[in-house]
């Protein structure tokens, strides 16, 4: 027992001798660096997340609008699937007592071909569905993660972009000073 106590408390000092040899303060550009890798995760995890960490909350419902339809067309596509496989395997199960349940808009019963394709026609709209689904969330995760790096782009009356004309042509001027401050 004793040994183990011994193995124990060296172990734990070598452990705390070595966590403290980094001691080094990050640079602003590891910060920076290290706040955009958050903020991506974070959209990543949660969506909607990172454009709360950029502070771009107006941003937040359209993530969860844009996801929330895609999911809702999703599991809405996937039950008129599921619909039609049903009504098909009822029409060819040769079971007298099995009645199919979908109609078309005037009453009467799809055939085979008709159910056919319309479990294809909604197996691809589900497929679809998942496919902007997936879309949705990658770009709210880039919007997050863009929207983090410009975060500390510098915006001063030191560099500006203006349009206009000159002799009736469109230009661009680009102006960059350069004020000394240790004046």
């Amino acid at each position: 027992m004793l040994r183990f106590c011994v193995m124990w408390v060296l172990t734990v000092v070598t452990t705390a001798l070595t966590a403290q040899t980094d001691t080094a303060p990050m640079s602003a550009q590891d910060s920076t660096a290290l706040q955009v890798k958050r903020t991506t995760v974070w959209a990543a995890c949660l969506p909607g997340a990172g454009q709360i960490r950029n502070r771009q909350i107006w941003k937040v419902p359209v993530v969860w609008g844009g996801m929330g339809y895609a999911a809702w067309a999703t599991w809405d596509n996937a039950r008129e699937m599921r619909a039609s496989i049903d009504d098909l395997i009822a029409l060819t199960d040769d079971d007298p007592t099995t009645q199919t349940v979908l109609t078309d808009e005037n009453g009467n019963a799809y055939s085979e071909g008709q159910l056919e394709d319309r479990a294809f026609f909604y197996r691809r709209n589900r497929d679809l569905s998942i496919l902007s689904f997936l879309i949705a969330h990658g770009l709210q995760v880039l919007d997050a993660n863009t929207g983090a790096m410009l975060r500390n782009l510098d915006t001063s009356d030191e560099l500006t972009l203006r349009g206009g004309t000159m002799w009736g042509v469109p230009t661009v001027h680009l102006t960059w000073n350069f004020n000394r401050h240790d004046r």
